[in-house]
Formats: C-alpha cells, sequence, structure tokens
C-alpha cells in the first residue's frame, strides 16, 4: 500500500511538472514575441568593471543582468523603466536570469511604502537595511560584508522567522473580531479560519515584496506545517521539508534555485533535527538557536567567506532580534524608526575588519552527508555537533 502510495505520488508530481513547464513556456514565448520589450524593474544590484556599470534588475516575471557606460549614480533599490532587446534570451535564462542589451533608462519615482521607510532615516545605508528588512529589497556590497562577516546576513534576508512574527503579529490583530464572530457561528473552527486569513494577509505581502526564494521557503512550510498541524501529524517530519521544495518549486519553479533559498531550507532542516532529540520548551529553544549556527556556521563558510571575531556573538544577536524586528516595525508604523540608527550603525563597524575563512566545498557535502545521517543516528548527532564545533575554533586561529 505505501508503495502504491509513492507511486502515485510522483506521477502526480510528474504531471504537474510537465504541465508547470507548459505554462512557463508559453509566458516565455509571450515575453519574447516582441523584439523590444518595456519593462519596470528594480535595481537589486550595481557594480562597476573596467568603464561600465553592470546592473541586476528584476521585476515579477524575471530577473537580468545589463550594462551601461553612463556615469550612473547609485540606484539601488531604485525603481527604473527600461526597454530591453529579448532577441538573444534562451528559456532557461527566462527561467533563472539573463544578460539583456537595455536602452532609455528611465529613473521612476520610489513607492510611497519605499518613501515612508526613507523619510524616517538620515543615511541611505540604513534605510536600504530597513527596506531589505521590511520589502526584501537589496544591501549594498559594504553592508553586506559587513553583515556576513558579524554572521547576521539571515537576519536581514527575509525569512521563515520574519513570517512568524508577521503571523503572530496578526493572529493578535485578527483574534478579538473573531471571537466575536464565532459566538454567532460557534461551529466554526477558530484555528482553521485564523489559519486562512492570515495566509491571505501574507500572500499579499509576499506579492508586494516580490516573491523573495527564502520568503516562499517559508509561506509554502508555513501552510504545510499548518495542515500537518491541524490533520494532528508530526510536524517535525522530513516530509514537511521535501513537500516544501516540490511545493515551491512546482508553484514558483526556478525562483527556488538560489543560495538563499538552499539556506533557508538547511536551517529549517537543522531546527528539526535538533527537536527531533530535544523536546520543544523554552531552554531548549535558546539551545537550538546555538546549535543551528554552529551547523550554519559550516555550511555558509564553503559559500562565503568572511570571518572575524564578532561572528561568535551571532547566536545572541539573533536572539535579542527576535525583540528588535517587532520593535522595528511599531517604530516604524508610528514614524520614528531612525531611533535605533546610531545603535545599528554602531554594531554594523564591528564588520569592517573581517579575514578570509573558506572550507573546501568537498567537506560542506560531506558535512552534509553526516547531518542527514544524524536525523536517523544518534552518535552522527553529536559527531556533527563536535565537528561544527571544531571548525568554529579554527576560524578563531586561522
Amino acid at each position: 500500500m505505501k508503495n502504491e502510495k509513492l507511486k502515485l505520488f510522483f506521477l502526480f508530481f510528474s504531471l504537474v511538472f510537465i504541465f508547470r513547464i507548459q505554462i512557463s513556456f508559453l509566458g516565455y514565448l509571450s515575453f519574447i514575441d516582441k523584439p523590444v520589450r518595456n519593462l519596470d524593474v528594480k535595481v537589486i544590484n550595481q557594480y562597476k568593471k573596467k568603464n561600465y556599470y553592470v546592473l541586476k534588475l528584476k521585476n515579477r516575471d524575471v530577473t537580468f543582468y545589463t550594462t551601461s557606460r553612463d556615469n550612473l549614480k547609485n540606484l539601488l533599490n531604485e525603481n527604473l523603466n527600461v526597454n530591453i532587446l529579448t532577441k538573444n534570451i534562451s528559456f532557461l535564462g527566462y527561467l533563472s536570469s539573463f544578460y539583456a542589451i537595455s536602452f532609455d533608462l528611465k529613473l521612476k519615482d520610489a513607492s510611497l511604502l519605499e518613501k515612508f521607510i526613507e523619510n524616517q532615516h538620515k543615511d541611505t545605508k540604513i534605510s536600504n537595511l530597513y527596506k531589505a528588512l521590511f520589502l526584501g529589497e537589496g544591501i549594498d556590497y559594504k553592508t553586506r560584508n559587513e553583515l556576513s562577516a558579524l554572521g547576521i546576513s539571515h537576519l536581514f534576508a527575509l525569512s521563515g522567522f520574519h513570517l512568524g512574527v508577521i503571523s503572530f503579529i496578526l493572529f493578535l490583530i485578527f483574534s478579538p473580531f473573531y471571537k466575536i464572530l464565532h459566538k454567532k457561528i460557534p461551529f466554526r473552527n477558530r484555528f482553521f479560519d485564523l489559519g486562512i486569513l492570515i495566509f491571505g494577509v501574507e500572500f499579499l505581502y509576499l506579492y508586494i515584496t516580490s516573491f523573495p526564494p527564502s520568503l516562499i521557503r517559508a509561506f509554502v512550510m508555513e501552510v504545510i506545517l499548518f495542515l500537518f498541524a491541524f490533520n494532528l501529524q508530526n510536524v517535525f517530519s522530513l516530509r514537511v521539508l521535501i513537500l516544501t521544495v516540490l511545493v515551491s518549486f512546482l508553484i514558483f519553479f526556478m525562483k527556488i534555485f538560489s543560495i538563499g533559498f538552499l539556506l533557508s531550507i538547511l536551517g529549517v532542516f537543522y531546527i528539526m533535527l535538533f527537536f527531533r532529540y530535544f523536546k520543544m520548551d523554552f531552554k531548549n529553544g535558546i539551545l537550538m538557536n546555538f546549535f543551528v549556527f554552529l551547523m550554519m556556521f559550516v555550511i555558509s563558510h564553503t559559500v562565503f567567506s568572511n570571518m572575524s571575531i564578532f561572528q561568535l556573538l551571532s547566536p545572541f544577536a539573533t536572539l535579542l532580534f527576535t525583540l528588535f524586528y517587532p520593535l522595528a516595525i511599531f517604530l516604524h508604523l508610528i514614524g520614528i524608526g531612525g531611533l535605533m540608527d546610531g545603535m545599528i550603525e554602531s554594531y554594523l563597524h564591528l564588520g569592517d575588519n573581517f579575514y578570509v575563512y573558506r572550507l573546501p566545498l568537498w567537506f560542506g557535502f560531506l558535512f552534509l552527508g553526516f547531518s542527514l545521517a544524524a536525523y536517523y543516528k544518534k552518535w552522527a548527532f553529536y559527531g556533527i555537533n563536535l565537528l561544527a564545533f571544531s571548525i568554529v575554533l579554527g576560524g578563531l586561529f586561522v
């Protein structure tokens, strides 16, 4: 019976996958049916190479690179209208990212929400940091290096944690109103109705932020966890993670193939791994934060190389962030979002001085293999803890 269910699942997945490919291909044909395509885009990265600038642009449909020999100002997070030539865009490029020749770049006004955030900060660097935190926008190269050296890049990339806080806030807002409604229709399931309402608002938030990969994963996983909990199934099962990846792939397709998405999936895997061996309570919730730091330190340093002694403060910064994030939302809502700018600037400067600490890629894959074994074998679980701890110590004495 189990094999039959597995076969039916893979058959269903294959059919949906084929259907998804067809929809994407029709979208591609529609996109290239004109030799010149006019697009409204946002600049998510900008850097100079020799005597020209490279711009990374995106909207809700595509992500692409273009170049300009004009003496451009800093356009990071700016809204542009641009014309591009579609002749050499491949289907694979359309699904992931491509290079396109562009012309007639025109600067557009920032959205009202962006202006609302910008007007509360004197420093563009800090306002961009908050726009990354609230709207999933880009961060300049220097600030990205500082965040990486401090080990807190994950805090400013929209993820499950941020969505969890938003869910909690929405629950507090909607719950009193639903109690009034529930008196008139008491046969309704409060947990289910509030969940659907919250998911609706969160999907709107995803739309506003142009569906960042890490937030896509978080939203899909939140829905799957909700369904598992509603049906009284184990929410720490690997099935949750596998279903999250498959559903994200089928719905959002190539958008999920990014470093941010993969790292967020691994972060959730290590949370599940920890609670496989420890019960969920307040004390273990704090210990889990340090465990995930150890695990992700190894993984992240096979991809990134910035290291400083202040990176060891990352678990404490993550714990404090649970207070900082809702407070930052509240301060911005009442118009005094710049209240903590000086403190943030001082903390970021701790990441100015960093050195290179990079682990070989093969070691990262080996560590992942042992991590998977740790899900089934307790000795492997303790083994990866010791190994990760030694890797962190090694990073301090490079």
